[in-house]
């Protein structure tokens, strides 16, 4: 074109940038927004329970399978330390494994331990039912769990556990 005049429809390269640089991360956002909201749902329909810690080994949130599994309310142990919920003998398993995903967490964490179940739950035997419907004070479940550390994205630091 003759006299300088810009190209008709074409956008200045700043711009594009600018513009493709807010898409991407907008998308990124909302991609780790959607598969955090899968997960809960997957777990709201499942009998694992997700479990997100604490460094200092307070439970951060619980999955609403938490319930069924345990047999408490989630929101009952929300702030309250693991370490008092477990029954098995060695009761700073989870901060044993929390302080080994600090020095190097290149992959996931696997442990073993007990609860007691509360009265919601629907894994205790059927013949240990009590007149009320309730397990007996001494049903017990061990459980597995593999953990991993979370990063904040903000700050790019250890923010919690997630289990």
């Amino acid at each position: 074109m003759e006299g300088g005049s810009p190209i008709p429809n074409m956008l200045a390269p700043p711009a594009v940038a600018t513009l493709r640089a807010g898409l991407m991360e907008r998308s990124l956002s909302e991609d780790i927004r959607d598969q955090r909201e899968e997960l809960r749902e997957a777990a709201e329909q499942t009998l694992n329970v997700i479990m997100d810690l604490n460094l200092d080994g307070t439970i951060r949130w619980v999955s609403p399978s938490w319930a069924d599994v345990i047999g408490t309310q989630p929101d009952s142990v929300t702030g309250t330390p693991i370490s008092d919920l477990i029954v098995s003998e060695d009761k700073s398993v989870f901060t044993t494994v929390v302080e080994s995903m600090k020095k190097d967490d290149s992959r996931s964490q696997f442990l073993r331990f007990a609860v007691k179940l509360g009265p919601l739950s629907r894994l205790f035997p059927l013949p240990s039912i009590q007149e009320e419907g309730a397990p007996s004070e001494d049903e017990v479940i061990e459980l597995e769990a593999q953990g991993i550390m979370v990063y904040d994205g903000a700050s790019g630091g250890e923010s919690h556990v997630s289990i």
